[in-house]
């Protein structure tokens, strides 16, 4: 496991100094080209994906800058958050069992996975690592994350097209929030954020070759010499409103993703051989550099939250319910039940004697749980099983993934 997520940081932290575009099919690389910058969070993804109307100072530059509205002084140094995909096919391949007793006879087993849905056509991910530092002062916050990201793509089917695109996102946050009649049954939160998000990635490597660099077998550098090697840059505003109720009612809208920089990530292109050639990054300038703007669009939701007062019993059982119903405008473009479905977000949660938190949801439609525990108040523990759809309508892959999380904080 150390080898994998060494080679990984190489892999990805090599190409963290150039702009660059693609001219590759969408298909293939749409999604890593335009895709928003998105935060793991065990406690959302454990909740169905819901969380717009649902206050959390750790996640909320990028859930709903509204909620910095409420006081507080936050520090989150660090949260560090690794995810594995398709937990299913590894357990049925042996892969899991192989890790705990080998970890280095793992890669010797990729021809087990002849029935995997790995192998199946299009879009899929293997493993991604989240890492940040933030705080919050008052109504401002700011943070910087990090998250490396393996993506994986078939052209045809099977494992001799399978290809891993390694990505790595950098994202510079800060937000600030208002609440107004602070002291009325009803009060307002208005909150806006803006980020800076750096994107590198390269052209796609195949799975074989990929493991071999992982078992030694052959030198990263001399496989990614030659690679189309990609790093683009975007500024996204999100912009969001609260509605709080008595008895712990909230209603939330949210606009993110609004791209202010020509609406979307803007690239520029080169090879990985010519990056270590020079890191001062001078072949931006050559006659001839490839540029090239990939849309992002931006995303209109709306969410429901309730966290009732419990009158000072909070410490014995503190539960939190949310709704949300994400991607309003596309809705318009696809208007029907499996759209509908496939937007919409619900989950609780409820904290034991503020220690123990116990999570569940649907994410159109899949089912996610989740744990925390929080001890002492200063270290937060999180794990999160739920379920992605990488296919057109849902149920087209469904893809299982599993997150732990670990906090360091000061609230």
């Amino acid at each position: 496991m150390k080898k994998f997520l060494l080679i990984m940081l190489i892999a990805v932290l090599s190409c963290s100094t150039v702009f660059a575009e693609f001219s590759w099919t969408n298909e293939e690389y749409g999604y890593v080209l335009s895709a928003p910058f998105k935060k793991t969070s065990a406690r959302v993804m454990a909740m169905g994906g819901a969380g717009i109307a649902v206050q959390n100072n750790a996640d909320a530059l990028y859930m709903n800058p509204a909620s910095l509205g409420a006081k507080g002084l936050v520090f989150n140094i660090p949260n560090v958050a690794f995810t594995l995909y398709n937990i299913k096919d590894y357990n049925d391949m042996g892969l899991i069992d192989s890790l705990i007793e080998d970890p280095e006879s793992v890669l010797d087993s990729v021809g087990d996975m002849i029935n995997s849905d790995l192998l199946d056509y299009g879009r899929n991910n293997l493993a991604k690592v989240d890492a940040g530092i933030g705080f919050k002062a008052g109504r401002f916050a700011f943070a910087v994350d990090t998250q490396v990201n393996l993506n994986l793509y078939n052209s045809v089917g099977g494992f001799e097209y399978l290809n891993i695109i390694p990505q790595i996102d950098v994202a510079f946050t800060t937000g600030l929030g208002l609440r107004f009649l602070r002291d009325e049954p009803i009060s307002f939160d208005v909150g806006v954020s803006l980020g800076l998000n750096l994107r590198a990635f390269t052209q796609a490597v195949s799975f074989e070759t990929f493991s071999d660099a992982m078992t030694g077998d052959r030198d990263f550098e001399d496989v990614l010499n030659g690679y189309v090697t990609a790093l683009g840059w975007a500024m996204p505003l999100s912009i969001g409103f609260n509605a709080n109720f008595p008895y712990g009612f909230t209603l939330s809208a949210v606009a993110s993703n609004i791209q202010l920089i020509n609406g979307g990530y803007n690239y520029k292109k080169t090879t990985f051989n010519d990056i270590q050639d020079d890191p001062t990054g001078e072949i931006f300038s050559a006659i001839g550099a490839d540029e090239f703007t990939a849309k992002s669009d931006m995303n209109l939701a709306l969410g429901f939250g309730w966290a009732p007062d419990l009158g000072g019993w909070e410490w014995l059982a503190d539960p939190t319910v949310a709704i949300d119903f994400v991607d309003l405008i596309g809705l318009f473009d696809d208007f029907s039940l499996n759209s509908f479905l496939a937007r919409l977000k619900m989950g609780a949660e409820i904290k034991l004697f503020k220690v123990l938190e116990v999570r569940g949801g649907l994410n159109g439609g899949y089912v996610s749980l989740g744990l925390g525990v929080n001890l002492f108040k200063v270290i937060h523990l999180e794990a999160s099983y739920y379920w992605n759809e990488f296919g057109e309508t849902l149920g087209d892959k469904d893809v299982d993934a599993f997150t732990i999380r670990a906090n360091i904080f000061w609230e």
